[in-house]
């Protein structure tokens, strides 16, 4: 079965199994940020990254056990190794510290400002020309999210823990932009084991005490660890994967823009945290932007 969608480029048929997978990403996705967040009640930091991160190339054991993998080549060692070290080590450290005071919905909805600084880096990596027009959408997009830190926590200034989140946005899109500039030839499921399991050795840094904590951690703080390590780290990137070889990028990456909702969704059910009106007009500012800057004709 297929359902039609319309694309600048007419109308075209996607199969249903497509929409599953974007869904589940999304809600895989969504859910990140409440699992951090609960996770944080027992847990350091460093050792929720570290944890969901062995969960997560442990699936992913499992997964090339039955499917297959490419060999690694020593000379993309270096280039995968920088790639785990931005998308997982930087990425997950950063945005853990940050959530010990940014609210779960908050850090989802600054997590979307993601494109912002892809764009942003890319014309100082790649040297990319940045038209007068994307810049408005790169500074509206900015406003979005001081909004966003500034109304967080109400009538407290911000803290400096919501730069982390930011931090950790930065480190994703350079993950991202070096991602494309490297071009390394593997298949997505290959890509992804190397990347993840070269994320995660720098963390084992932090593995001493670790089994101490999983035994004095409560069930729900182990039960959002594991679902954590399963479904946005592993099953999402698998899921996500198979999309962005159908759907172009852009076209792609406009359903992400529905993950800040699923967060609000699943925090209001299991942690009833109620974003303030401020957070939610910065983060209809920062969906703006990125609209704005996708349906820029280049």
């Amino acid at each position: 079965m297929a359902i039609s969608i319309y694309s600048p480029l007419g109308v075209q048929k996607y199969p249903v199994k497509l929409y599953a997978c974007i869904a589940l990403t999304v809600l895989c996705w969504g859910y990140s940020p409440i699992g951090v967040h609960s996770a944080l009640m027992a847990y350091r930091p460093e050792q929720i990254a570290l944890l969901r991160f062995i969960l997560a190339s442990l699936f992913l054991l499992v997964l090339v056990a039955k499917k297959g993998i490419q060999p690694l080549k020593i000379k993309d060692l270096p280039a995968l190794g920088i790639l785990g070290i931005f998308s997982v080590t930087l990425h997950h450290l950063l945005i853990n510290a940050g959530q010990q005071y940014v609210s779960a919905v908050a850090s989802s909805i600054l997590s979307q400002s993601i494109p912002l600084f892809t764009l942003l880096i890319s014309a100082f990596v790649l040297k990319q020309r940045i038209q007068l027009k994307q810049w408005g959408c790169i500074l509206l997009g900015l406003v979005g999210a001081v909004l966003v830190i500034t109304a967080d926590r109400g009538v407290e200034p911000p803290s400096l823990y919501s730069l982390f989140i930011v931090l950790a946005a930065v480190a994703w899109a350079i993950y991202f932009n070096l991602y494309k500039k490297f071009a390394l030839n593997y298949d997505v499921l290959s890509m992804m084991c190397y990347v993840i399991w070269l994320g995660t050795l720098p963390l084992l840094l932090f593995s001493p005490h670790l089994p101490q904590a999983v035994m004095a951690a409560s069930w729900q703080a182990n039960l959002s660890i594991v679902l954590l390590g399963i479904f946005p780290s592993a099953l999402a990137h698998v899921l996500w994967g198979s999309v962005l070889k159908t759907l172009p990028l852009t076209q792609a990456s406009s359903f992400l823009y529905c993950t800040p909702l699923v967060a609000i969704a699943l925090g209001l059910i299991m942690t009833g945290e109620r974003p303030s009106l401020g957070v939610l007009i910065g983060g209809a500012v920062i969906i703006m932007s990125l609209i704005i800057m996708n349906y820029i004709k280049k």
